[in-house]
């Protein structure tokens, strides 16, 4: 069932003109920073060779390309995900959804997959761009392999969040706007304990810091849970809300 729920939510979604124009839009900004990241590197490579310990091109072009992608998710998920209970509410087919035989955590997981794949185009268009390198120069795979992970949790964790939001109200647009706003506030809070020595609770809870260690090439498991938790975690509570839209109708 849950495959039935995602193909129905990405036959939706790219019948529209939005989603193409988004994909279009998106994409010609990650091309611009990934062909500007290239020209800085050839105009500053003299100097690169000069240091002890030079960075490589994947440090210097896969990986920022990829903190770029990933803001641009934060921009980019409320948009998405802001239709895929809130929509349903507002056309009032949720109730068809309720009273279909579908379990409720397939719906919200069927809702979830099909939201991610235009970001998993996106993110497939990432993975393709940083291997065209591999053409004339050599690749850290492993730091790519990283940074694809970080960002793929990133996105998985911010559509899941939209998600949950989504299924507590009827109107598109807050669910967007509280989508938008917790993704910010997760993102900007390692601020508030910036001028400390040693990280402390808002560092743990910053959704950028994570996010960075992993597009920095550091794997590191604590990384890996957080968004592990802030996904599963916000679909579980989905599915809450759902039910207790179930038991009330």
């Amino acid at each position: 069932m849950i495959g039935i729920v995602a193909q129905r939510e990405i036959r939706a979604m790219f019948r529209t003109p939005f989603a193409w124009a988004v994909l279009a839009a998106v994409q010609l900004l990650i091309a611009y920073q990934f062909l500007a990241q290239i020209d800085l590197f050839l105009q500053y490579l003299p100097k690169i060779r000069n240091l002890p310990e030079p960075p490589g091109v994947t440090q210097l072009i896969v990986l920022p390309t990829f903190s770029v992608t990933g803001l641009l998710a934060l921009f980019l998920i409320p948009l998405l995900t802001m239709q895929t209970f809130a929509g349903e509410r507002r056309a009032a087919t949720l109730s068809l959804w309720l009273s279909a035989p579908v379990s409720l955590p397939a719906l919200v997981i069927g809702k979830f997959l099909g939201a991610m794949s235009l970001l998993g185009i996106i993110w497939g268009l990432n993975a393709l761009m940083a291997l065209t390198l591999l053409w004339g120069t050599s690749l850290d795979l492993g730091l790519v392999a990283c940074g694809l992970l970080g960002l793929l949790l990133l996105m998985a964790a911010g559509t899941a969040l939209g998600i949950w939001f989504s299924a507590l109200t009827t109107q598109p647009a807050l669910a967007a706007i509280t989508t938008f706003a917790t993704l910010a506030g997760l993102w900007l809070i390692d601020w508030a304990s910036g001028a400390q020595t040693t990280p402390g609770l808002f560092a743990e809870l910053s959704m950028m810091r994570h996010f960075q260690r992993l597009a920095g090439g550091l794997l590191d498991t604590v990384d890996v849970v957080y968004f592990g938790l802030i996904t599963a975690g916000a679909l579980a509570l989905a599915v809450r809300a759902l039910a207790d839209t179930r038991s009330a109708a």
